[in-house]
């Protein structure tokens, strides 16, 4: 029938189309909302994450705003101008002005932390030396202020481009650029000067904001603007920013195209000028031949913003070397002694894999550094968690129960002190096997929350969970913690969309007292809470009231800080919060440590920050790897605060190298144990040599005890010689009986892994020991063989520290157990049995090792007799 409409009209068809993915984008970010907020609001951050969603939302609005009312302006202009002289009505979509909007809105949104910190700004208390303002406009208000610049400028470009599209096609039947010129009207004049109007205002805006940019500039001797920036780019700015309002207004009095372009053109002629031509003729002339004492002031500014923005309030000593070490003073340093880490955290990975894996499922996915009381000693330890990994299980085992019901968490930890050597040459555990027995105590060993659990799992299901291997057998157990999300009636369809795994609805296993567990990772679920912070990639584990504990250290990071030189993309950094993630129940705590205005800022917009952090945790906090190494790589540098120094870099430092197996590489920071006052402290240390050389000139440390955040540095006499690693590293290949040793040991098969090189300081005398490996080509278990003792004119390599201490000093012990005759007759026994049996093996690497051993043991026995 004529009159009956045609139900597959293709506009009806793909209307429909439109409006179910349209529906189903809102349903999946509805699902993704409510989930997200049902987590958070598990872990008593509910508001957080309103107050999140409220910035974006913003942000979103306010560019979406901006952008549709402008583009809606311009069409309704254009189609009115075309209207008017075609003298009929002309179809305008103005759905794509709808989409171009929502698209470019989505976009900016991304930068809703700009309007976090522009409505929450907080005072640096240091203002800039330039225009005087605090710092905080420069890093809290200008990038919102940028932010609002580009989200016009876009607006307006895509006002030419449909201006541009609309007018072409509308006048296409115009043969020749004067017959356009006639029959354009004049409402489309206006509209275009218009355009062109704004966009000079834009620039007006643009180039007086541009001012406060040259702040940030990075070139040359200074970080900052320099002499030709204060003085001649900047008026220069302001100038032509007047000027380009005289020209918006200029544009709106012309009517002609021809006359508009001029005046672009004239303006692009005097940026070109004022910008580049003059300035370039100032540094060439007057600047260049007389830089030091024309940028005398702003390389001072660059010295000390830049000190301040890496947080580089350094105490500085002498350290005039003695070479006087006597039993005495390492009697007055035996915790110092008893914590010189022999173990290097890459060799003790492999041993801590092969011994204390367990099972396949089980992984050890990293060794920390931390430090504990253990026998009432304080000692420094190497530690790690036993994590399960899903992946490891058989393939016939990777059922969904399997991976999200029943295999749920890892087991306890691992951990060893840094020097202690068993006669095989294996660390000794302090904490070890599945149940974790040892001297930590660990009263809930569940890991359920790590580094590696990226899936989700459910707990307190019909089904019990694996909880650890007995012998044949498995234990199981059933979750009692606090972690997770209740996932109770409708939240089952709600988590299945979330997750695409139907099986949360399908399984008969889930009730009402289910709870969900996600964002499981560690660092995942750190960063959703808080993605305003960056974060340390090594988080480190620790055992705090016998509870498994996860530390990462969070930043506030800026890209750009007034007259700071920029490192890695980073011109602002400190280190004020420590996260604290409880493994077994998720908790995530933020705690601070130092004060900090970009911390205060985000404080104002989300309070989940804590000052009260209890005494326990804090025995366990530790200045991060990775900040110190960047404020070392800054200091190395700007530790010349003279003027004259710094430009001409005539004391420039830089980061020693070290040999680490067979490869030359940049030397880590190193935890010691230290007594820079009475007592011992944890610090985090690194050497400096001078640039191109490989003498030491000083050390480097930051105390992580009760003066956390301190930073001192030794610097060494200049005209007096200290060796630096590579210098030590040298020393030890040329030494006859080392390498004779390393030659046998490496006769068959056997590698030699040469570990950290640490310098220990020690009462103006200086130290350097390097453990000495040994992996068997059938083995992937290393052993420690060897201490290498580097003193003064001495390079001593013995099975122990103790007995290399020994041969350097004389024949006085040092705190050694009493050794009875009996005691070393069955010592020289065990050896000589070893030395046989690797014999019959062929591992004549090992033989040469355990003759080594059975010779120091027959001397201490002829010492005895004696």
């Amino acid at each position: 029938m004529r009159g009956t409409k045609n139900p597959m009209n293709p506009k009806r068809i793909i209307a429909i189309l439109v409006f179910l993915l349209v529906d189903l984008v809102i349903s999946v970010a509805f699902v993704d909302l409510y989930t997200e907020y049902l987590w958070f609001q598990s872990l008593g951050y509910g508001n957080v994450f309103i107050n999140m969603l409220k910035y974006k939302i913003a942000i979103f609005a306010l560019s979406f705003s901006i952008m549709f009312i402008i583009l809606i302006v311009n069409s309704v202009v254009i189609r009115r101008a075309i209207m008017d002289f075609l003298g009929e009505k002309i179809r305008y979509f103005y759905e794509i002005d709808l989409i171009i909007s929502l698209i470019m809105a989505y976009y900016f949104s991304t930068r809703w932390l700009d309007l976090v910190f522009f409505l929450n700004s907080t005072d640096f208390n240091l203002k800039d030396p330039i225009f005087g303002y605090d710092v905080s406009f420069f890093v809290f208000k200008l990038p919102f202020i940028e932010l609002l610049i580009q989200i016009f400028a876009v607006s307006i470009l895509f006002c030419f481009i449909n201006s541009f599209i609309y007018y072409i096609y509308h006048f296409r039947w115009v043969r020749s650029w004067e017959e356009f010129k006639e029959v354009f009207p004049d409402l489309g004049y206006l509209h275009i000067s218009s355009l062109f109007s704004i966009v000079f205002i834009l620039i007006s805006i643009y180039l007086y904001i541009s001012r406060f940019n040259l702040l940030f500039s990075q070139h040359g001797v200074v970080s900052g603007a320099s002499w030709v920036e204060v003085n001649v780019s900047m008026p220069s700015m302001l100038l032509l920013s007047f000027v380009s309002i005289g020209f918006a207004f200029a544009c709106l009095k012309f009517r002609s195209f021809e006359k508009i372009l001029l005046i672009l053109l004239i303006f692009i002629i005097l940026t070109f000028t004022f910008l580049g031509i003059v300035p370039f003729a100032f540094q060439k002339l007057k600047v260049e031949p007389n830089e030091l004492e024309m940028e005398w002031n702003y390389i001072n500014y660059s010295i000390h913003y830049t000190r301040f923005a890496f947080g580089l309030n350094v105490e500085e000593f002498q350290y005039n070397i003695e070479y006087n070490l006597s039993y005495e003073k390492v009697e007055r340093h035996r915790g110092t002694f008893k914590n010189v880490r022999l173990w290097d955290h890459r060799p003790l990975l492999d041993v801590y894999r092969q011994l204390q894996q367990i099972r396949t499922y089980y992984f050890i996915n990293d060794v920390d550094v931390d430090r504990y009381y253990i026998d009432g000693n304080y000692t420094q330890v190497m530690i790690s968690a036993r994590e399960l990994s899903t992946d490891l299980l058989p393939s016939r085992a990777k059922t969904w129960v399997n991976r999200h019901l029943v295999y749920t968490h890892g087991y306890g930890v691992i951990a060893s002190p840094v020097n202690v050597i068993s006669r095989e040459g294996l660390p000794e555990f302090i904490l070890k096997d599945v149940p974790p027995t040892g001297k930590i105590d660990v009263l809930e060993p569940r890991i359920y929350y790590g580094e590696l659990t990226d899936d989700y799992v459910v707990v307190r299901t019909k089904i019990d969970e694996f909880d650890y291997p007995l012998g044949d057998k498995n234990v199981f157990t059933r979750y009692d913690g606090t972690g997770g999300v209740r996932i109770d009636g409708f939240k089952k369809f709600l988590f299945a969309m979330r997750f695409g795994d139907v099986n949360l609805i399908l399984s008969e296993y889930l009730t009402d007292e289910s709870r969900i567990m996600f964002h499981r990772n560690i660092m995942d679920r750190v960063k959703t809470i808080a993605p305003y912070l960056r974060y340390d990639f090594d988080p480190y584990v620790a055992v705090i009231n016998g509870k498994i504990y996860w530390i990462v250290d969070a930043y506030t990071v800026l890209g750009r800080f007034p007259y700071s030189d920029i490192h890695d993309d980073i011109a602002y950094i400190r280190n004020p919060v420590k996260v604290f993630i409880d493994a077994y129940n998720g908790n995530v705590e933020f705690y601070v440590v130092q004060n900090d205005a970009v911390l205060k800022t985000l404080e104002r917009a989300f309070p989940i920050f804590k000052r009260d952090m209890p005494i326990e945790f804090r025995k366990h906090i530790r200045y991060p790897i990775n900040l110190f190494e960047i404020q070392a790589k800054v200091y190395s540098i700007y530790h010349m605060t003279e003027v004259e120094v710094f430009y001409n870099r005539e004391d420039a430092w830089e980061t020693p190298q070290e040999v680490f197996e067979r490869f030359r590489i940049d030397m880590e920071p190193y935890y010691v144990i230290l007594s820079l006052e009475d007592n011992p402290e944890f610090v985090l240390m690194l050497p400096f040599t001078p640039k191109g050389r490989e003498n030491m000139i000083a050390w480097m440390c930051a105390r992580c005890d009760e003066n956390y955040g301190e930073i001192i540095v030794y610097e060494f006499p200049k005209g007096e010689l200290v060796y630096g690693p590579m210098q030590i590293e040298a020393r030890i290949d040329q030494d006859p009986e080392i390498s004779k040793l390393f030659t046998l040991w490496g006769q068959v098969g056997s590698r030699i892994i040469r570990g950290n090189l640490l310098v220990i300081p020690i009462e103006n005398n200086v130290i350097y020991v390097e453990p000495i490996y040994l992996k068997a080509e059938k083995s992937h278990i290393p052993e420690l063989r060897g201490v290498i003792l580097a003193y003064n004119d001495f390079i001593i390599m013995k099975s122990t520290l103790e007995s290399s201490i020994k041969a350097v000093l004389g024949e006085r012990k040092i705190e050694r157990k009493p050794e009875t005759l009996k005691d070393l007759v069955k010592v020289a026994v065990e050896y000589y049995n070893k030395a046989l049996e690797s014999v019959k093996r062929g591992n004549w690497s090992a033989f040469g090792d355990y003759l080594r051993r059975l010779g120091e043991t027959l001397e201490r026995l002829n010492e005895s007799v004696r």
